[in-house]
């Protein structure tokens, strides 16, 4: 469960921002079942606890976000 204040959900644009890779890239990963995600219509959504397993770590991943924000 993420902390207080953060994202349930990630989109595929942040996740991929914070990864460095393509938006399509994590698109593909979550249609093959290398990345889980859940779909609503057309639209993915990746929870916040996948977005950290990728990256290593709660903290990776906020700081990840942060230099992606600004």
């Amino acid at each position: 469960m993420p902390p207080v204040g953060k994202p349930l959900f990630l989109t595929p644009e942040e996740l991929a921002e914070a990864l460095r890779v393509s938006p399509e890239t994590v698109r593909r990963w979550l249609r093959t079942g290398e990345v889980k995600g859940h779909r609503a219509g057309r639209l993915w959504r990746v929870p916040w606890e996948e977005g950290v397993r990728l990256l290593g770590g709660e903290e990776r991943l906020e700081e990840a976000l942060k230099e992606v924000r600004g």
